[in-house]
């Protein structure tokens, strides 16, 4: 799943531009005049300058956005550059009056109580923005991980930029340079990369030993050193083998000569996991025509590839359906805390809540969140039961599973337990609608196909919990319905399912 970066932060941040001109020429009319409005006249000449500045300071945005490169200018430069548009929006906002013959209306001291007024809020806005956007990205868990793979000829360049991109939406996670660790490389290989003799100290790290870790476990026993601060990722066993235990949103390729097509398998099987790819092209500058529409890494242009890209706008639908929905469940569950969890400890001691493991949108390992409906043991007895599971492949299920206590059947038939998910949603390892969860060791039995079902973040519920789930036991027909929900997803969708969950739970089927 990909999506293209949002004009909404440039959108916003002019939001808050037009809002200060607001409150300074406000706050420059009262200390100039000690009131508000004292007449209706008063009102109107308000009202007009405050029209002329938003008009006037919206074009200069609609010509040029004056915001575009906020992030790369330090504190100093960012005040000179206030000062130059605040005083171009008020010669502009001048001539605007003065054509009207409104301009004599003004008090002079309070046009420059607006200006000095205005330049100050805005600068302090502008840190504050600052600083708060790359805050609001981790917290919203929208950062996009990022891996880059570039050969010597290209390394150094791609991690300048990516590191001065300024971009938080991105977090680079690290850096694979192909031929380190080639079924030729030895310490050759590893003496002509940039990185130095990082291949010849990599440890050979199997794929089945791999997936056996967590995922920190899995970044240790793969990095080695650093390039220009970024840990460098030594594949023994080949880039798709690290890919499909890694947690990335992303990779942006960058290589030469005859790499170009011994990585062009790699990019297949890396779409097929759902992880969306940026293969660098050779872009020739045209002095004549210096606009360019392409996918832009610093000085890199990339070709996109996305088995779904998706529409900004639905996805903060998406998002704001979920945060609505998860804080009146949250509602609901704090008083089915206070029924359900008595009656769970009265049946089976230990905890009234089951936290467990999974693995969410592309890798990313978080806790989830259930009322515990089986005895404390149930993890351990589940080897023993192994042999009665009633599905076909990676997941488990059993009918009449001895684990589960009685109070805890009557909550999966009414779907009572899933309701500790909502506090998943909140913090946004979760969404109401999407692909379930898998557990660890399910995961790391998963081929590249099955982790395209988590390209999405994991839901509450999805296509095949509404489409027949009782029925349905085999995982890879549960797998072509959750692909199928990704390729086609709309918001419009979204609705569809959680309409029919609502009545399958009314039926008593439930959504696990």
């Amino acid at each position: 799943m990909y999506h293209r970066k949002s004009k909404l932060e440039s959108l916003f941040i002019l939001a808050l531009d037009c809002l200060c001109i607001t409150i300074s020429l406000t706050l420059a009319n009262y200390i100039r005049n000690g009131s508000f409005f004292r007449s209706d006249n008063e009102r109107m000449d308000f009202g007009m300058l405050l029209g002329a500045c938003l008009v006037v300071f919206l074009g200069m945005n609609l010509l040029r956005n004056i915001n575009r490169n906020m992030f790369l200018r330090g504190p100093l430069h960012e005040m000179v550059y206030i000062i130059r548009n605040n005083i171009f929006m008020f010669a502009g906002a001048a001539v605007i009056l003065y054509f009207l013959n409104l301009l004599d209306a003004y008090s002079r001291l309070a046009l420059f109580y607006f200006l000095v007024l205005d330049c100050a809020l805005m600068l302090a806005v502008h840190q504050l923005w600052k600083r708060m956007l790359p805050f609001l990205y981790r917290r919203l868990g929208e950062t996009r991980k990022l891996l880059a793979v570039a050969d010597e000829s290209f390394a150094a360049d791609l991690v300048q930029d990516l590191k001065g991109m300024k971009d938080f939406s991105y977090e680079l996670t690290g850096l694979v340079l192909p031929g380190q660790a080639d079924a030729h490389g030895g310490a050759q290989e590893a003496e002509k990369s940039p990185a130095g003799p990082v291949a010849s100290e990599a440890k050979q790290v199997s794929g089945e030993e791999i997936f056996g870790h967590t995922q920190n476990e899995a970044h240790k026993a793969y990095e080695q050193k650093s390039f220009q601060g970024i840990p460098v990722i030594s594949c023994p066993d080949g880039l798709v083998d690290y890919c499909k235990s890694a947690s990335l949103d992303e990779v942006i390729i960058a290589v030469s000569g005859e790499r170009k097509k011994e990585i062009l398998a790699d990019m297949e099987v890396l779409a097929e996991m759902g992880i969306t790819i940026h293969y660098q092209i050779p872009v020739p500058e045209l002095y004549g025509a210096r606009q360019k529409v392409l996918s832009q890494f610093g000085r890199f242009y990339t070709v996109t590839y996305a088995n779904r890209v998706a529409p900004v706008g639905q996805l903060l639908l998406k998002r704001l359906l979920d945060i609505c929905g998860a804080l009146a469940g949250c509602v609901v569950l704090f008083f089915l805390t206070i029924i359900m969890g008595p009656l769970i400890k009265l049946e089976s001691p230990g905890p009234v809540f089951f936290s467990q493991k999974r693995v969410g949108r592309n890798g990313r390992i978080f806790q989830m969140y259930k009322f515990r409906s089986m005895y404390a043991d149930a993890e351990e007895r589940k080897k023993e039961l192994m042999k009665q599971n009633e599905m076909n492949g990676l997941m488990f299920k059993m009918e009449n599973d001895p684990r589960i206590t009685r109070i805890g059947r009557f909550m999966r038939k009414t779907s009572l337990d899933e309701f500790p998910q909502f506090i998943n949603i909140l913090k946004s390892d979760m969404s109401l609608v999407g692909t379930r969860p898998p557990t660890l060791d399910e995961f790391a039995q998963y081929s590249p196909y099955h982790k395209k079902r988590l390209s999405f973040r994991p839901g509450l519920t999805g296509m095949w919990q509404v489409g027949g789930r009782s029925d349905i036991t085999d995982f890879e027909e549960i797998v072509r319905l959750d692909v199928e929900y990704i390729d086609n997803w709309s918001f419009m969708l979204d609705i569809k399912i959680l309409l029919k969950t609502v009545l399958e739970v009314f039926k008593g089927s439930g959504a696990k």
